[in-house]
């Protein structure tokens, strides 16, 4: 797993101005982030005027995701240019999680910031810490 990517996709950009639009894309391909195909975007449409990496595929699309923090060009071009070891370093331990049901073996923080296993149950994060999963303990 690219620490880089997993960290790049976390974020998006929106350029202002075609001189934007072409630094992130060189910024991109410097950093080996891959292309999609693509022309500038329509900047009355905000559908697609805001860059993000996809970390699965490892490319650079041109679509908001809206659960991402919008950068300001220059920093998103700083992302595209760290180093995975850089990246390794801002690892964090952040998930995202849906509320779509409430279950009798969690629940949330009094902060709000994560979930508590009850009655027996446990978290675990799989080998590249991407996905978490609810389990229950056996007896002993």
């Amino acid at each position: 797993m690219s620490y880089k990517l997993k960290h790049l996709s976390k974020f998006c950009c929106k350029p202002a101005n075609p001189l934007e639009f072409e630094a992130v894309k060189m910024a991109a391909e410097i950093g080996g982030v891959e292309l999609d195909e693509f022309e500038w975007p329509n900047l009355d449409d905000d559908i697609f005027t805001h860059a993000w990496v996809d970390n699965e595929s490892g490319t650079l699309s041109w679509a908001r995701k809206e659960d991402e923090t919008v950068l300001n060009c220059i920093d998103f071009i700083k992302k595209l240019r760290m180093s995975e070891e850089e990246a390794r370093e801002l690892e964090d331990d952040r998930v995202s999680f849906g509320m779509g049901c409430f279950g009798d073996n969690w629940e949330r923080s009094d902060d709000g910031k994560s979930l508590i296993a009850l009655n027996g149950h446990y978290y675990k994060t799989n080998e590249d810490g991407t996905i978490v999963t609810l389990h229950k303990r056996k007896s002993c």
